[in-house]
């Protein structure tokens, strides 16, 4: 597989943005030209519009991250509006996308880790790229992400860290799509802030997003449109697609078999993970898991009906702020190391 483009990037949001889509810019017309013919089968033609309110309520929270998208859109010679649709994706779709995504933390006495694999559209795997900016008068930060999508799996210099899982519930609205609340994560230099960040009131709904600090706290933060709540964990956090808070379970859609099939094994291998000396190369081994495969945490496009498969993997170290990151499934590819 190719090398990892690795994008370095600073300035204002929109000179981020600028950055990422002139050096990205052959990866984000390949992605472009997969999401064309993919998207068919999951019941979107052409054109690629979504109509409400979706971009005026982002632009009235999140307007630097609109201008960021805009500088991606300029800097790539793409139009704005696919990129956007792009990032609302899962808006457009109404969650009629697969069961994507496993993050793990820990915290122990030898350092803080957030490990997670990206499962998306098999296509993407062609365009991952990581994004190492430094935005004006905010943390610093690494991100790895499809080359059209904002920063949201990442780590930033204040020692935070999410993963992103995607969840189903009932209450999704017009509303500020998702991919800008987990962008405006990697603005927290805290747990609290980055819930605050995480749960504007016209959020159009929700995401898990596992968070970790250098500090030692850690946890999940469960959203949907209207609630939210966090459950903090002791040394050890998980999640995959479904809701795992009791008090949102009246809004959760059903749990996937895939969801259920990562997240029972990921509790078999709490004690391999917790046990282990070498912690990353402990979540290299959980990340490359086939256990149950189809249903397996490292997904496989040949063994998926659905197109889909992990695209990337990264492991973030939050006490050195190093990313170890593999594009593709982690089983068969080598991590590249970024230093923040």
């Amino acid at each position: 597989m190719p090398e990892l483009m690795i994008i370095k990037a600073a300035g204002s949001n929109y000179d981020i943005g600028y950055t990422v889509g002139k050096t990205a810019r052959s990866l984000i017309e390949r992605a472009l030209a997969g999401y064309r013919k993919a998207l068919p089968a999951d019941g979107w033609k052409e054109p690629w519009e979504l109509q409400g309110y979706y971009l005026e309520l982002a632009r009235e929270k999140f307007s630097h991250l609109v201008e960021e998208l805009q500088g991606m859109a300029d800097g790539s010679g793409v139009n704005f509006s696919d990129l956007f649709f792009l990032n609302a994706l899962e808006e457009a779709l109404d969650y009629k996308t697969f069961s994507a995504c496993t993050a793990i933390g820990i915290a122990g006495s030898s350092g803080v880790w957030l490990a997670h694999n990206e499962d998306w559209y098999a296509s993407d795997s062609e365009a991952i790229i990581a994004i190492c900016a430094h935005p004006r008068n905010k943390p610093a930060f690494i991100s790895v992400t499809a080359a059209p999508f904002l920063a949201a799996v990442g780590m930033n210099e204040a020692g935070l860290a999410q993963g992103v899982n995607s969840v189903d519930s009932t209450d999704n609205r017009e509303g500020i799509p998702r991919m800008f609340t987990a962008r405006a994560v990697l603005e927290a230099t805290s747990i609290e802030e980055a819930c605050t960040l995480a749960t504007p009131c016209s959020r159009a709904g929700g995401y898990n997003h596992l968070l970790v600090h250098a500090g030692g706290e850690l946890g999940n933060l469960e959203t949907t449109a209207a609630e939210a709540g966090f459950m903090p964990a002791d040394k050890l956090v998980y999640h995959t697609n479904h809701y795992l808070n009791p008090s949102l379970q009246h809004l959760a859609g059903k749990a996937s078999e895939h969801s259920l099939a990562r997240y029972n094994r990921l509790h078999e291998l709490e004690k391999d993970i917790m046990d282990a000396e070498n912690k990353p190369a402990a979540l290299k081994r959980v990340l490359s898991d086939h256990e149950k495969r189809p249903l397996s945490i490292c997904r496989h496009a040949d063994e998926q009906s659905d197109n889909s498969a992990t695209i990337f993997s990264v492991i973030f170290d939050l006490k050195n702020l190093r990313a170890g990151v593999a594009r593709g499934n982690p089983c068969g590819n080598i991590f590249t190391e970024i230093i923040l």
